[in-house]
């Protein structure tokens, strides 16, 4: 098995962990302390979904690519809505890759040259994930202060997305 492979499957393999982990950060941590109003749960479920399906979110498949930019879109919508600042979702987004390479670092599967090379592979695609993920969610935070109708008749998602298509589908 591939060594990214076994660092997606050891995260996926952990999520309910690390969301409660993640959770807990970004309780008490004072730059995002618009998230202290959610519940635990509510914070855990949150990041859970991510943390699990991990593979499919950092994978590039061809087709993959819209459903992520819609769901970090309605994700910073749903933010803008709960009152969360936006500097605050983009450093709930950054905490939680930091907590994803922190926790493949701490499990020591990097014993080599050639596992710190797969490991940094595995860092630039999670890097990559979060750089759209944080576009996206911004994108929906900015639309959710717009006229929704506005936004649904001019199509602002799909030229965004089409706008953007060459960063995010590479190869």
């Amino acid at each position: 098995m591939l060594l990214t492979t076994r660092f997606t499957r050891l995260v996926e393999n952990h999520a309910e962990s690390l969301s409660l982990r993640w959770a807990q950060e970004i309780r008490t941590n004072p730059l995002t302390s618009g998230y202290a109003r959610f519940s635990k749960e509510e914070l855990h479920d949150i990041v859970f979904s991510r943390f699990r399906r991990l593979g499919q979110w950092i994978e590039k498949r061809e087709g993959l690519e819209k459903d992520i930019a819609k769901n970090f879109c309605e994700i910073g919508r749903e933010r803008a809505k709960a009152g969360i600042k936006s500097s605050e979702m983009v450093y709930s987004l950054i905490l939680e890759k930091d907590l994803v390479w922190n926790y493949i670092q701490d499990e020591g599967l990097i014993a080599d040259g050639i596992d710190m090379n797969r490991a940094l592979q595995f860092i630039g695609q999670l890097g990559y994930f979060f750089d759209k993920a944080i576009y996206f969610a911004l994108v929906g935070y900015e639309h959710a202060s717009v006229d929704e109708s506005r936004t649904r008749e001019e199509g602002e998602f799909e030229k965004t997305f089409e706008g953007f298509k060459h960063w995010i589908i590479r190869e």
